[in-house]
């Protein structure tokens, strides 16, 4: 656990550690607050509360060095009740036939490929339904009554 590159797993274990995983929990947190994505409200007992997790990763440079530590906050999508908090699922997956030939499209007139990261993506899709979600662990305001 002593070394840049230990991924934790709960937010427990980030708590060990919290010179590396500290900052990109509040930059994950205030980029969500800087969207609108949530808003605080007060839990509804006939409503599904929906869990949410931290998520750790480290990304990585080419030469193989730690670039920085990503943390985002995720829900717990396995607790979602179908027609109450969702009607359909879908991930966005891009087939391997497709990847192979754009790449060998890409080679055979000598072009060259990059790669974007859209940040927070899926956030920014539209709902019907209200989804009430818990409050990140570490991070929690106005009382144990809101979601």
């Amino acid at each position: 656990m002593d070394t840049d590159n230990w991924i934790p797993s709960s937010y427990t274990d980030a708590m060990r550690r919290p010179d590396l995983w500290w900052e990109p929990m509040v930059r994950e947190y205030e980029m969500l607050k800087e969207r609108g994505v949530f808003e605080l409200t007060p839990q509804l007992l006939e409503r599904n509360i929906v869990g949410s997790k931290w998520v750790y990763a480290v990304k990585w440079r080419d030469d193989g060095t730690v670039d920085r530590q990503k943390v985002r906050t995720v829900a717990k999508g396995f607790i979602q009740v179908l027609g109450e908090d969702y009607d359909e699922t879908y991930a966005l997956v891009a087939r391997l036939e497709l990847v192979r030939l754009v790449c060998a499209i890409a080679a055979s007139r000598r072009l060259r490929l990059g790669q974007i990261d859209f940040v927070l993506a899926f956030l920014n899709s539209e709902s019907v339904f209200d989804i009430y979600i818990e409050q990140p662990k570490g991070f929690e305001e106005g009382g144990d009554d809101l979601v």
